[in-house]
């Protein structure tokens, strides 16, 4: 029996020691325990037979029917995210179980504002799904929850007692997809090929129909490969010439890979990321409204979509010919006031995109060469 109990101590001694050790160890045992005790919570509150007596204070109130998400978040200096993990770049989890990514920034940013008392609030992305239209579906199975961001391209009538944000990044695009190498060079070039469309994107589906008459189009699994790529795979394999997907996801797929983006943004294509809360929240979306209004106003935002969109696999644009000029960037540029010092419309600024084969109107740099174009 002595035998027994002094095993016991020493496993003890050694689950102790390396929770204090190894930084780790001790962030996937801290994550579990969180992890578990938001599932009891959950399950409190979803009881109806079960007095509700244990359950935190910013947990029985989060969500009401009251819209108390924001008074809450104030109250309690923590806000609980719904996030799909992976879906980087904007959101994923480093080897010491850290959020990472382009969501993680910009919520600290926008949560250091006014709006929201002007101090550090504290991020709760522990509510983690697998699957990207699981994301909002959480603020209503989990009244724990505030908000709900992962890239998020809903309407506000495709989930009712939903609503969403104005958009926290805009002006990607559908993006094309090819092998470096490739004699794909240009848009016109895929006439007569097989494009790939992941699989349950109805949207993009219709898009590339419209958009490629003249090829195949055919739906593609996103079921990753043993380097956890998928696009690669269906490249690699000969199933199709091209892939067309979203840009900003596209970036982590092309990584690392000899793929690269015959165009990062197909003319007529534009994606808006946005931000979901609960219907009766109004206040909480009043806040994000502002707040997102300020940051992507501010001069630090287009340094933050470089570092997590910004990609060296976008293929170089062609020189200038005919009629078309070349600009050169300056300081206090952007591409709104080149296409209305240029074009003579300030609305043209995609064209100017487009030629000159940027993922986004923020990705210019002073003394940088644009094509302007008729």
């Amino acid at each position: 029996m002595s035998k027994v109990i002094s095993g016991v101590l020493i496993l003890l001694l050694v689950l102790v020691g390396g929770y204090f050790v190894d930084d780790s160890y001790k962030a996937k045992v801290d994550r579990l325990l969180r992890k578990d005790a938001a599932e009891n919570i959950t399950a409190q509150n979803n009881s109806p037979s079960v007095p509700n007596t244990n359950v935190p204070t910013e947990h029985k109130t989060s969500g009401s029917k009251d819209g108390a998400a924001l008074s809450n978040i104030l109250a309690t200096g923590t806000v609980h995210v719904s996030v799909q993990n992976p879906s980087k770049p904007f959101f994923f989890r480093d080897n010491r179980g850290a959020a990472k990514g382009f969501n993680v920034d910009l919520m600290k940013a926008l949560f250091a504002q006014s709006e929201f008392g002007g101090r550090s609030i504290k991020l709760d992305t522990d509510r983690e799904v697998d699957a990207y239209e699981k994301v909002p579906k959480q603020l209503l199975e989990n009244k724990a929850l505030d908000i709900a961001i992962d890239g998020l391209t809903f309407n506000d009538d495709d989930l009712p007692g939903v609503v969403y944000t104005i958009p926290y990044v805009k002006d990607f695009g559908y993006a094309l997809i090819t092998q470096s190498g490739s004699k794909l060079r240009s848009l016109a070039d895929v006439n007569g090929k097989t494009i790939g469309v992941l699989k349950g994107d109805p949207d993009a589906m219709a898009f590339a129909k419209r958009t490629f008459q003249g090829s195949t189009i055919v739906e593609v699994s996103d079921k990753a490969d043993e380097n956890g790529k998928w696009i690669v795979g269906h490249i690699h394999s000969r199933k199709v010439d091209a892939v067309m997907y979203d840009y900003p996801f596209a970036v982590a797929e092309v990584e690392g890979t000899d793929l690269q983006f015959v165009s990062p943004k197909i003319a007529g294509s534009n994606l808006e990321y946005k931000i979901a809360v609960r219907t009766e929240d109004k206040d909480l979306l009043s806040a994000l409204n502002s707040a997102i209004r300020k940051v992507t106003e501010s001069d630090t935002y287009p340094e933050l979509l470089k570092a997590y969109f910004a990609s060296s696999k976008v293929a170089a644009a062609k020189t200038a010919s005919g009629d078309e000029t070349v600009y050169v960037v300056v300081k206090g540029d952007t591409l709104s006031t080149i296409a209305q010092s240029r074009l003579g419309d300030k609305m043209r600024y995609p064209d100017i995109q487009t030629r000159n084969n940027l993922a986004n109107p923020n990705f210019i740099s002073v003394g940088q060469k644009l094509v302007i174009p008729k």
